[in-house]
């Protein structure tokens, strides 16, 4: 039993040992992010395994405890009485009681258990809130860059657009019946509307100056290449200007000129007139040929500018169309925006609602945890002390019962010398009174047989003595294997030791009171004692050797109590010492489970105090989403005005486009009109030919 007991003793050692060194109940950093999800999975299969040996080790000794709790059950009213009369010694309060161990130790690994599962979901549900807002600050983040490019884009868009209708107003050719020059509306809402995007540009530019510094960094290049398009299509515009206005005065020429001709032709003439002027018409024919060649030229460069002016319709069309675009592609990012903030709304709602449940769930769980380790506590307290007083009266006990077998090995002592001193005097009043013997010889050989008689009875219990101490002997060797019966086999060889004084008193008894009869039935044989001495002589020195002999026995008897009760002490202490060794054990591993049991405590309180403090910068963070999605509704609510603005220029570009159309429509009729003059004169000049 002793054997098993500092086994399972030891096993529980050790599994409380590793589970210090692999898990050690430390808490691990709640902001290891998804590293620390691994790690989780690992640990899971440590911790199973160490609950298994833990388990083990309190199941064992939880049956030790349940038997000695037993064995203990089982001890006799009287030693039970005796125990609780003595007075207890003084034993130091921080220990437990045995029979407590169990369900401490019990309790203990459920609740150990129990709050590991509690901060593995808590982890659990700290590592997805915290996957969730990256992602949702991963979203914003891109949203936030998108917005930025796009008003970037759109001030400089504005910018050139603006530019670009100034110098086609400033360049573009005034004067004309059919050439009306389109003026750029403007009115005062959009004005308005201008003034705020500014001021509501500049609080952007005060807010984040470092990031327009990197904006204008990476869109430098961008409005450099955008100011060269500008100039390059400032030059075609002043070319096609310069060519129309060319064109023009050509037109003009050519129609003065058709307006003399057509004032300079004679209705009717004279045969001799008529062959004047085709004389003349002969000799005047290289300047026809000359202005036809001239026209045709005018032709050509009538068509490259008809080209050069629908390859620049082309290209505003084109803008025109990127333009509807990037508006209709702000807009869907603009309500996309919208969406996200919605969402990112709803779910900080969410997150904000999870986070005080999660609160008042842990603050009622640490209510009750505190109640209850208050509880258990005070309890273990309560146990210690009885505990205490118990072994102090059992200590107690034990050393007054071994006081009290002292005094009685002393007593016995004592009784031996004075045996023998009243046998030495019995020796010499044999030895006077030999003469006195004789005369009751009959009498004293029936006291011999007697005393045979009584001999041979103490010799049969002396042999069942022996026979029963070689039983008790076996049972004792049994019972050592056993520890749970140890107690109860000391109590039963106390009480077995007991009851052998008790025997011994009583052969001590009888033997006093043998010698009494003896003394008085030699003091009646004193007076036949001269008659009968030289008879009873040779029986008398008979009967001295056999009182010597007697004497011998029941020294040898004596010798072998002595040696047997020294036995039972030795043997007692040595349960004494056992007991105070394990008994020191159980108090040292009481000592560093209250130790466990601190740590824990503080562990879980630091643990608590981490999850307050996330929970502070959850709140925090959700603050500041909170404030970014209102500038976000700002920004949205910017980027709607932009979006008024812009569809404003797409009414200008719209009313320019149509000016501009009006104005092509004008050069096309006049180019069909100077391609019918064209062909009228080509008839004409085939008619002078023929004639």
């Amino acid at each position: 039993l002793l054997e098993r007991a500092s086994e399972s003793i030891s096993q529980l050692k050790n599994a409380l040992a590793k589970g210090d060194g692999g898990t050690g109940f430390d808490q691990p950093s709640v902001d290891e992010g998804s590293d620390n999800v691994d790690r989780a999975s690992d640990d899971c299969g440590t911790a199973a395994s160490q609950e298994l040996q833990h388990s083990h080790a309190v199941n064992q000794l939880k049956i030790l405890l349940q038997h000695q709790e037993k064995m203990e059950s089982e001890e006799s009213p009287s030693r039970r009485k005796k125990s609780f009369h003595k007075p207890p010694e003084a034993v130091p309060a921080d220990l437990p009681a045995l029979s407590n161990l169990v369900p401490i130790i019990s309790d203990q690994s459920q609740y150990i258990n129990h709050l590991e599962a509690e901060v593995k979901f808590y982890k659990e549900e700290l590592c997805g809130v915290k996957d969730r807002e990256q992602a949702v600050l991963f979203e914003n983040e891109e949203l936030h860059q998108k917005l930025k490019f796009l008003t970037a884009e759109y001030i400089l868009r504005e910018q050139t657009i603006l530019d670009a209708s100034a110098n086609t107003q400033n360049s573009w050719p005034l004067g004309g019946k059919d050439c009306s020059t389109p003026q750029p509306v403007t009115s005062s809402p959009a004005h308005n509307k201008d003034q705020a995007f500014v001021t509501a540009a500049s609080g952007d530019k005060a807010k984040w100056p470092a990031e327009l510094e990197n904006l204008k960094l990476l869109y430098q290049e961008k409005v450099n290449i955008l100011d060269a398009q500008i100039q390059s299509l400032r030059k075609d515009l002043s070319e096609s200007q310069k060519t129309c206005k060319d064109l023009e005065g050509r037109l003009k020429h050519q129609k003065s000129l058709f307006s003399a001709r057509n004032s300079s032709q004679v209705g009717g003439l004279c045969l001799s007139c008529a062959q004047h002027e085709a004389v003349l018409a002969q000799t005047h024919c290289n300047v026809h040929v000359q202005t036809i060649e001239r026209l045709t030229r005018e032709r050509d460069e009538l068509m490259d500018a008809l080209v050069s002016l629908r390859q620049s319709m082309k290209e505003m069309q084109q803008r025109e169309s990127n333009a509807c675009k990037q508006v209709e592609h702000a807009v869907q990012m603009a309500e996309e925006a919208n969406f996200e903030k919605t969402k990112a709304l709803v779910h900080c709602e969410q997150l904000k609602n999870e986070l005080e449940r999660q609160k008042n769930y842990l603050e009622k769980e640490l209510a009750a945890q505190l109640n209850k380790r208050a509880d258990e506590k005070e309890a273990l307290r309560r146990e210690m002390k009885k505990e205490r007083e118990d072994l102090a009266a059992m200590a107690t006990a034990l050393s007054k019962d071994v006081a009290v077998l002292e005094a009685q090995v002393e007593r016995l002592t004592r009784e031996k010398n004075s045996l023998v001193n009243e046998l030495e005097d019995s020796q010499g009043q044999l030895a006077s009174q030999e003469m006195e013997m004789n005369k009751v010889c009959g009498e004293m050989r029936y006291q011999l047989n007697q005393t045979k008689m009584k001999k041979d009875e103490a010799e049969k219990e002396l042999r069942e003595y022996r026979t029963k101490t070689i039983r008790e002997l076996e049972i004792k060797d049994q019972k050592i294997e056993k520890l749970g019966l140890e107690l109860d086999g000391n109590k039963q060889r106390l009480e077995q030791a007991q009851q052998d004084v008790a025997r011994a008193r009583e052969e001590c008894l009888k033997l006093t009171e043998l010698l009494s009869k003896s003394e008085h039935q030699l003091h009646l044989t004193r007076l036949e004692k001269e008659s009968i001495q030289h008879s009873i002589s040779n029986e008398a020195k008979a009967r001295a050797l056999q009182a010597q002999q007697r004497e011998q026995e029941l020294t040898q008897k004596m010798q072998q109590m002595e040696a047997q009760h020294e036995k039972t002490v030795e043997e007692l202490d040595s349960l004494l010492t056992s007991q105070n060794t394990f008994i020191a054990k159980l108090k040292e591993e009481c000592f560093v489970l209250a130790k466990k049991l601190e740590q824990m405590s503080e562990k879980y309180r630091s643990e608590v105090n981490q999850l307050s403090q996330e929970k502070e910068y959850l709140h925090g963070r959700l603050e500041k989403m909170k404030k970014r999605n209102d500038e976000l509704d700002q920004q949205c609510i910017q980027h709607g005005r932009i979006h008024e603005r812009m569809k404003s220029r797409l009414q200008q570009l719209d009313k320019h486009c149509q000016a501009t159309a009006q104005q092509l429509v004008e050069l096309l009729n006049k180019q069909n009109q100077l391609f019918k003059e064209k062909h009228l004169l080509t008839e004409e000049v085939q008619l002078l030919r023929t004639q």
